[in-house]
């Protein structure tokens, strides 16, 4: 038993079913509904969509055959796929020397006939074929094969349709992804942080718990000078250096973010007031051992206002970041002014 030679574009097809995602999916109606409709209009009692990846033919739909699989090298898919441009058909198998000593001609589901029309994508690879198969010598009638061949270009769209959604659901999700975090940090921008600071806000107000919520405002020191010393991208140095010690001195149940320029906003989430008034002495300690051991010509620095949110109170989350703002700018100014190392 000869076996199909390999696709000359064989990495590029395998590339293509990968990305289609439908592999070992699950059964669906849109696809059985067509090999029936296939099975029916030639008059034969199997059909199958049938799918060729490194090693096996893999049935997203089936009528009349029971095995969800197969080796490629028994598979008459993986010949009917060489030739993109035209449909396989074996009037019978048993009289044909690429398959008269085939497992699945020897034995179930004895295997006559078969006609199998390519899969296509949009760039002509052969994913597959939409296939029908009979156990008994046959010829299909011209008006049937452009019927098989009608219904596999139709399937064929179906399946680009499904990729293409499949492509355009991954980049919704990056871009809604890149809306609501900031591209040199990777934390939260302004959206992403007003998106989850408002649920956790409005949640905290709605119930009384022994944990208190905190705002911080954090304004890093002196940006403007390394911008204009050494330049804007060790000024982007700098910032994603303080985001990273936010992140490392935060715990991951806190909404840290970049809403712009040199400002981070937090807001502690479930913390008790203890760990919230020591955020920042450990995120000063935190910031002299980075400035002590970084090879910088340049210390780091970061102004911070810290301000907790009553259970209670009737501020609005905006109210309350004006306020954490106003105490970092009160902090900027002590340290300006030499009373804050």
């Amino acid at each position: 038993m000869p076996a199909a030679f390999i696709p000359f574009n064989e990495a590029e097809r395998l590339g293509a079913l990968r990305e289609h995602d439908i592999l070992d999916t699950p059964a669906e109606r849109e696809y059985d509904d067509i090999v029936l409709l296939a099975s029916q209009i030639c008059g034969t009692p199997m059909a199958t969509i049938s799918l060729i990846d490194e090693t096996r033919q893999w049935f997203k739909a089936k009528v009349g055959i029971d095995d969800a699989e197969t080796s490629r090298e028994t598979a008459f898919c993986a010949h009917a796929i060489l030739d993109p441009t035209k449909t396989l058909v074996v009037n019978d198998a048993t009289k044909d020397e690429r398959f008269s000593d085939n497992p699945l001609v020897l034995a179930d589901p004895n295997i006559r006939f078969y006609a199998g029309t390519p899969l296509l994508t949009n760039d002509d690879f052969a994913l597959g074929t939409l296939c029908v198969i009979d156990d008994k010598p046959r010829e299909l009638q011209p008006s049937q094969l452009a019927a098989l061949e009608a219904l596999g270009r139709q399937l064929s769209v179906r399946l680009e349709l499904r990729r293409t959604a499949a492509m355009l659901e991954e980049a919704n999700k990056k871009l809604e992804s890149l809306s609501l975090t900031d591209e040199l940090t990777g934390l939260y921008n302004r959206r992403g942080f007003l998106v989850h600071a408002e649920q956790q806000f409005k949640l905290f107000r709605s119930r009384e718990t022994e944990h208190s919520l905190w705002l911080l405002v954090g304004d890093m020191d002196g940006l403007k000078q390394i911008n204009d010393t050494y330049g804007h991208l060790e000024g982007s140095a700098a910032i994603f250096a303080i985001g990273v010690l936010l992140k490392n001195t935060l715990r991951e149940t806190d909404i840290l973010s970049r809403p712009a320029g040199d400002e981070f906003v937090a807001m502690l989430v479930n913390t008790t007031d203890a760990i919230a008034k020591s955020l920042p002495i450990r995120l000063q300690n935190n910031i002299r051992f980075h400035n002590e051991d970084s090879k910088k010509p340049y210390k780091i620095g970061i102004s911070i206002g810290l301000v907790k949110v009553n259970f209670d109170g009737t501020e609005t989350l905006a109210e309350i970041i004006k306020q954490a703002d106003a105490a970092m700018y009160a902090d900027k100014s002590r340290r300006k002014a030499g009373r804050v190392s």
